[in-house]
């Protein structure tokens, strides 16, 4: 925590009172006061943190508002403000333009247009973001074509910069500003910019518009949590006058523990100056450090109340003590070891406690509970410590080792040498005369050295300036100079675990020693070199060090050119070693001991005719650390093996009488224990005793468990009496199934295992026969184990799909299958159309229906990939992912190779290459020809050792040896891919309508009518009708596509001609959307043309249409009579154009007749096909209208003129 205070003077308050408010009467107003005052100290740990606080679109597609416009003149007022509304702007991404720049594309399309003076030819933008520091610092770029106006904040950053042919580049150099960190407040900030073109171009191209940029700042983070000792902080202090005169020789000084941690110089400041001062502050005692400020001036102050103020800081430190008890412990043949330690929080902070084995292979399998827990100060915690000690290692005396760390394991730098570019550090030196070395020896190196003659200078030493650093001391000959530096170390446990820097700034050579030991150096070696900030930086441990004092040395050595020599070093410590705290290695004493005894009951005989078996044991380990034997026994009644049953312990007598039942087998065995614990391990028996005899029986068995079907090169037989004690001998026989004779591998003498690995596939039966001592053979009719060797991986291929569809549901199928299958998974991937990227593979959930997979949802606009895994009884797969294709070439004529599957193009698999080919060449049965894949579209161009894959149809191309490999006659090919077995593309969306459509009309009434080709078009369908109360006729279909498509009629007769463009796709669907909805051409009698697109009317001579208005009418009503007296009813189409036939011509009895007669809606021809069905409003405006999605019968309502009307469906 920190808090300010004003220093108290030592005045009786009310004595401070009386006498401001004396000099306040007694002193004019008007008299020139000077006021410097210092407040509001702040901190923050560290230094300022550099960031970028405004993104540019370039790398993160920033958000602004904008607005473009014709001309500046028309920008809304105070636009640049803080405060202005621009929340009925648009919102978009930088950057601003209407082209790409250097691969970088606009987010928003900013074209200026038109001749001078032009459209859209300003932009304004607007971005808002938030600051919880203070910024000290920052710089804007800008990238923009061909002016810039930038703001913060309402402050004008530079005004009108660029020209007219300015061309855009990240960053412009005229477009990089710094900005005054006093325009950025705490909170919200608005950057608002001003960009024009100026129509002009640049470097040729017209009308080139660009804007983006970003802003970097150095942001000062304030704090008040306390710090950790060591931590340097960086505090920050308000200063200025607060007078109505400037104040002189303006000093701000901070002290702490008496001892100046910073001076400020301001010189001369004017009234109404303020300014914050920066400067680093590492406190240094643990609790609280207080730091008194103050300011001062050569000045009349008139408050020395704001002269003086205190900053405090607490730093707290953070210590882990560990206690256990360090008693040797036990480790027995479990090699399983617990211990609980007590870890205790003596430091000041909440601590997160990890603790972590140390290296090494016994500390490998050690585990701690609870482990990364919170610790309070004070508080502690018992940890149980699980370790599991490999069995690699030994027995014996031996440490278990771990780490107790802190959360703050943070580290320092304490500088023992600082470079002389912003300190000013004294050096011992001396020189040569030429370039001839001083010394003979390295005593010059060592401390005792006498180096009184020598000088004293400030480094850097040199003739020159390095890097824009100029040198302090003058060393201007060709010669050898020699350095000296003594410091002392106090506490050189400070230094305990720490890591030296030492870095070098030298021309031209030179060695480097401390406490006259060579450290590193390359004094006259190689070729030389300039000196820079830094030639060497070099880490070494820190035992050169000696408490108490010690010495740098350094010998520079240059022949010519300029001369220069700096040097610092500073101590990478562990912070926790400002206090005394390490963290320690802590050992735990064990003993391993996991050698169990031996022990084993002796032989005496297996057959038994009495029921009393004399048993004797003894040790055979010499470990001399035995307690006693557990004997054990085993009986085993025909085909029943009992559990083993503890018989009794002994420590001190060897035998024993063993009473057994007749007809039974017994086995026998001895445990013996040492005294730590250790227990003997056996598996098996030590000796058996058969009581009885009976004839012998056999059986075997599979190592590899009951398996009717195996995909394995072979597989293991074992063998073993069943319910027999006394087999001599074992037969192992076997024979595939359709053979009549068995085979025999031999006679086997004891139980055991053979490998079973026949040449070829099929069913085999296995049997054992035994034989007993006495000579009987076992007898059996049938054999013990039926298996089916199938080591060939199951071949399924499925119907192919057509390359387009809708999207209803899709049924696979399977083509052929070379057997019969446990499984056949499917997974699937999609993609956009026309789109390559990684597939990302997914199962299905259903399930295969009578060799048919349905598959449901399909997406619009999506390629779908299809891929199997057929899996046979055996268990052999044939995965796609890694699939292998293996053939014989055995005819050089053919070249192209068709895959079993298809290959995926690299970039959808995530790899360089996907598919692989290797050949044996020679049939040796070593693959060691490795093919090339050819990359390119011309196959001349293929290497003698590069193939070329078709990913279409997914076929091999080989070459002729020449030109692309050709495989030797008789050899062997692998492929081996990641391929798929069906893809299709789903597309349920009918093409674009028309666009753009016009015409043009020669003097023979020819009309040629032209059209935009729109997306997905394959082919049109041009209709005409020459009124609106006609359906439509088919003229042609047009099955190409262009750029420009034309359609050319000839000989049109005069009047109204109306005519529409239906484009149709690759599935057929059909669009009659065109722009306009129609097209309308009048040709009058003296070949004079008019036309529009749309519903609207044609302007025709007054007289032409009276005339034709009362032709039209006399037919009506002729027609309408002659039908009504016929009794029938006819429907009369007449066309409702107001041109053709005016409404308030026609009787109202007979234009009632024809609304009942005629429908009110028709179905626009082929729309209803589509997934989108077009309606006619025949009895009202003719216009056409999309599906409004109703059930057949119901009815519906034009949405450009209300009729309603049952629908056509």
């Amino acid at each position: 925590m920190y808090t300010t205070r004003n220093v108290k003077l030592k005045i009786n308050l009310v004595a401070m009172v009386i006498l401001a408010f004396a000099i306040t009467v007694c002193i004019p107003t008007s008299e020139a006061q000077e006021d410097p005052y210092i407040e509001n100290a702040i901190y923050s740990v560290g230094s300022e943190v550099s960031s970028t606080i405004v993104v540019s679109g370039r790398d993160n597609a920033t958000y602004y508002r904008y607005l473009i416009l014709d001309d500046y003149s028309q920008a809304p007022t105070n636009w640049f403000e803080s405060d202005f509304n621009d929340s009925l702007w648009s919102i978009g991404a930088a950057p601003f333009g209407d082209r790409s720049v250097s691969g970088v594309e606009p987010n928003i399309i900013w074209n200026t247009e038109g001749s001078s003076p032009y459209d859209d030819d300003a932009i304004l933008i607007r971005h808002k973001f938030q600051m919880s520091g203070i910024v000290t610092s920052a710089q804007i770029d800008v990238a923009f074509a061909n002016y810039c106006t930038p703001y913060m904040n309402g402050n004008l950053i530079y005004e009108e910069r660029g020209g007219s042919s300015h061309a855009q580049e990240y960053w412009n150099d005229d477009g990089t500003e710094d900005i005054t960190a006093s325009s950025f407040v705490v909170g919200q900030n608005v950057l608002a910019v001003y960009a024009r073109d100026t129509g002009q171009g640049t470097y040729g191209n017209n009308n080139r518009q660009w804007v983006d940029l970003q802003i970097t700042a150095s942001i000062f983070q304030p704090t008040n949590n306390s710090i950790i000792y060591g931590d340097t902080v960086t505090v920050a202090v308000k200063g200025g006058n607060k007078g109505n005169a400037s104040a002189d020789n303006v000093i701000i000084e901070s002290n702490a523990n008496q001892t100046i941690v910073s001076s400020a110089e301001l010189n001369n400041i004017d009234q109404g100056f303020e300014k914050l001062i920066f400067f680093s502050w590492m406190p240094d005692l643990i609790g609280v450090n207080t730091l008194n400020i103050q300011i001062s001036c050569d000045c009349n102050d008139s408050n020395l109340l704001n002269n003086n103020i205190n900053l405090n800081i607490t730093t707290q430190i953070y210590i882990l003590r560990t206690n256990f008890e360090d008693d040797l412990m036990y480790v027995n043949q479990s090699r399983n070891l617990v211990k609980v330690v007590t870890i205790t929080n003596d430091g000041d902070l909440t601590d997160n406690v990890t603790l972590i084995p140390s290296n090494g292979q016994i500390n490998s399998q050690m585990t701690f509970s609870p482990n990364s827990f919170l610790l309070n100060p004070g508080e502690s915690k018992n940890v149980t410590i699980n370790a599991f000690l490999p069995s690699a290692i030994e027995d014996g005396l031996h440490n278990i080792s771990f780490q107790v760390k802190s959360q703050f394991d943070y580290t320092t730098n304490n500088y023992i040498l600082n470079s002389g570019i912003n300190y000013e550090v004294e050096w011992k030196w001396t020189q040569s005369n030429g370039y001839e070395e001083l010394y003979d020896n390295e005593n010059w190196t060592k401390l005792e050295f006498n180096d009184t003659n020598w000088l004293e200078a400030s480094s850097p030493f040199g003739d020159s300036s390095v890097d824009g650093i100029d040198y302090r001391t003058l060393w201007e000959g060709d010669n050898y100079a020699y350095f000296r530096y003594k410091f002392n170390v106090s506490n050189l446990n400070i230094y305990n675990n720490g890591v030296m820097n030492i870095n070098v700034a030298s021309n031209n050579f030179g060695d480097h020693y401390i406490n006259g030991i060579f450290v590193f150096g390359d004094l006259d070696q190689g070729n030389g070199h300039g000196a820079e900030y830094w030639n060497e930086e070099v880490q070494i441990f820190t035992n050169y060090l000696l408490e108490g004092e010690n010495i740098i040395a350094s010998v520079i050595g240059n022949p010519q050119n300029t001369q220069w020599f700096d040097q610092e070093i500073f101590v990478s410590i562990p912070q926790a070693n400002l206090w005394g705290y390490e963290d320690k290695i802590y050992n735990v004493p064990i003993l391993i001991d996991s050698s169990a005894p031996s022990t084993k009951v002796n032989e005496n005989g297996f057959y038994k005719n009495s029921t009393t078996i004399p048993l004797t044991w003894k040790e055979i380990s010499d470990d001399g650390d035995l307690e006693g034997f557990y004997l054990y026994y085993q009986v085993k009644d025909g085909s029943s093996l009992g559990d083993w049953m503890l018989y009794g312990y002994y420590n001190s007598t060897y035998t024993t009488n063993f009473t057994a039942e007749n007809g039974k087998i017994y086995r026998f065995r001895t445990i013996g224990m040492d005294i730590y614990g250790n227990k003997e391990i056996k598996g098996t028996y030590d000796t058996e005793v058969k009581i009885d005899m009976d004839l012998p029986r056999s059986e075997i068995w599979l190592s590899e468990g009951n398996v009717q079907y195996t995909n394995l090169d072979g597989v293991t037989i074992n063998w073993r009496e069943n319910d027999t004690s006394d087999i001599q001998g074992y037969f192992i026989e076997f024979k595939e199934i359709k053979d009549d004779t068995w085979q025999n591998y031999g006679l086997f003498t004891g139980i055991g295992e053979y490998w079973f690995e026949p040449e070829s596939d099929g069913t085999y039966l296995l049997r054992s026969r035994s034989i007993d001592f006495s000579g009987n053979k076992e007898v059996k009719d049938f054999p013990d184990i039926t298996i089916t060797f199938d080591r060939i991986k199951p071949v399924v291929s499925l119907n192919q799909l057509s390359l387009f569809r809708d999207a209803n549901d899709l049924t696979l199928s399977i083509k052929d299958q070379s057997e019969n299958l446990s499984s056949l998974d499917i997974e699937f991937a999609r993609l956009d159309e026309n789109n390559e990227d990684i597939l990302d593979w997914k199962p299905f959930e259903e399930e295969w229906i009578n060799d048919n997979f349905i598959i449901r949802n399909l997406v619009d606009g999506y390629t779908y990939y299809f891929r199997i895994k057929p899996t046979d009884y055996a268990g052999n797969e044939y995965s796609r992912e890694e699939f292998e294709f293996v053939f014989d070439y055995d005819d050089n004529e053919s070249k192209e190779i068709q895959l079993p599957t298809i290959p995926l193009k690299p970039v959808m698999t995530g790899k360089i290459k996907n598919v692989e080919i290797i050949v044996d060449e020679n049939l040796n049965g070593v693959y060691d020809k490795i093919l090339q894949e050819y990359n390119g579209n011309d196959l001349s161009g293929m290497k003698a050792n590069q193939y070329w894959i078709n990913y279409n149809d997914g076929t091999l191309i080989f070459g002729n040896g020449d030109v692309g490999y050709l495989p030797p006659v008789n050899s062997s090919v692998s492929v081996t891919y990641s391929g798929y077995d069906l893809s299709t593309t789903i597309d349920n969306k009918p093409p674009m309508p028309v666009q753009v459509v016009g015409y043009t009309l020669n003097e023979d009434n020819n009309v040629t009518i032209e059209w935009n080709e729109p997306d997905d078009a394959v082919s049109y369908l041009i209709e005409s009708r020459n009124n609106f109360s006609r359906p439509w006729e088919l003229l042609d279909n047009i099955n190409y596509t262009k750029n420009k498509m034309t359609y050319e009629i000839t000989n049109l007769s005069g009047g109204f001609h109306y005519y529409r463009i239906i484009s149709v796709d690759r599935m057929g669907y059909q669009n009659a959307n065109m722009e306009g909805e129609i097209l309308e051409i009048f040709i009058e009698s003296e070949n004079i043309n008019t036309a529009s697109i749309g519903s609207g009317n044609s302007v025709l001579n007054n007289y032409y249409a009276i005339f034709t208005g009362l032709l039209v009418l006399t037919a009506i009503t002729s027609a309408a009579y002659f039908f009504r007296n016929k009794k029938e009813e006819v429907a009369i189409e007449v066309d409702n154009s107001s041109i053709l036939v005016p409404a308030e011509l026609l009787p109202e009895e007979e234009s009632s007749l024809l609304d009942e007669e005629k429908p009110v809606f028709s179905i626009l021809q082929g729309s209803q096909f589509s997934r989108t069905t077009v309606f006619v409003c025949v009895h009202g405006c003719q216009s056409e209208f999309e599906n409004v999605n109703v059930d057949e019968g119901d009815e519906i309502m034009c949405p450009n003129c209300g009729m309603i009307g049952d629908s056509p469906l």
